[in-house]
């Protein structure tokens, strides 16, 4: 219960915006983010979430510069294979991908 309390303080502070991407993959393997900025950094993590709905893990993280959010920009490609997939992160010339960006989604099948 804590660590749902410190998520959600954490997500207001942050002012976290998560988005599902799509398509989705093989056996409805679905690439779920959640994007943060705050001063001059942006954050981001990739989660796969399987049929149950849940996420086991992260899958990967980013950090941008400027507090700029590639994947609400449209900055990003997700691809999928038989068993998995992949998600790019691009960043820009002024706001460059500092850390990360490149993942595995995979839900585990």
């Amino acid at each position: 219960m804590l660590g749902t309390g410190r998520g959600a303080v954490d997500d207001l502070i942050s002012d976290a915006d998560h988005q599902v991407l799509r398509p989705t993959g093989p056996g409805g393997c679905t690439a779920v983010v959640r994007e943060t900025s705050f001063l001059v950094i942006g954050n981001g993590e990739a989660y796969a979430v399987g049929r149950t709905g849940l996420a086991l893990g992260k899958s990967g993280s980013w950090t941008v510069d400027d507090g700029f959010r590639p994947v609400d920009a449209g900055a990003y490609d997700v691809s999928w294979g038989q068993d998995s997939g992949a998600l790019r992160i691009r960043g820009t010339a002024t706001d460059p991908v500092l850390d990360g960006g490149s993942t595995d989604i995979d839900c585990g099948w």
